[in-house]
């Protein structure tokens, strides 16, 4: 039985550009919410853009971004804690949680997507559900902010669901191990 390796990563830098379409779902959600209640909930919401709203608010998600991945990998994949590990890359300015065992493609796909749908699209729904302004800019700048995993699952879609994932220790994406004889 040989095991091959595959390298499904690019550079963070070259990720932050290559994942600006997937920007588009985010385009796309405040577009459908003005269509649903106009300007006006959007304009009363501004309000979070200023720095002291959004710094902390941001700073908070992205903290919460890393840990709903982690947590889900976890889950999913039934690791301990200790398999886990949680930093930033000050090179390319990204906060991370990097699974340090390979696990099924199906795990990998669930963990990366789940702060996507918690932080992002949850509150999106809710945003259209209650016409909050409020809750539609947490919604899109959540859902912008999981643009690098949407390119992820983009790379890897053509991988067999029970392959084996590793995730890349230093770059957008991952390592998948195909297990031939």
């Amino acid at each position: 039985m040989i095991t091959t390796r595959i390298d499904y990563s690019i550079p963070m830098g070259k990720a932050q550009i290559a994942a600006l379409p997937f920007g588009l779902i985010a385009v796309a959600e405040v577009l459908l919410f003005m269509a649903l209640y106009g300007a006006a909930p959007v304009a009363e919401a501004a309000d979070m853009l200023m720095p002291w709203i959004f710094l902390p608010v941001f700073a908070a998600g992205i903290i919460a971004h890393e840990l709903i991945h982690g947590f889900t990998w976890m889950f999913a994949a039934q690791l301990p804690f200790a398999k886990m590990k949680f930093g930033f890359q000050w090179k390319s300015l990204t906060p991370y949680a990097h699974c340090t065992v390979p696990i099924r493609k199906d795990a990998y796909v669930l963990g990366t997507l789940m702060p996507a749908v918690v932080l992002g699209f949850v509150p999106f729904l809710g945003s259209l559900l209650n016409g909050n302004g409020w809750l539609l800019m947490f919604g899109v700048l959540f859902t912008f902010a999981a643009v690098g995993d949407f390119l992820i699952i983009r790379m890897i879609r053509s991988v067999r669901s029970d392959a084996l994932v590793a995730d890349h220790p230093e770059r957008a994406g991952c390592y998948v191990y195909e297990i031939e004889g």
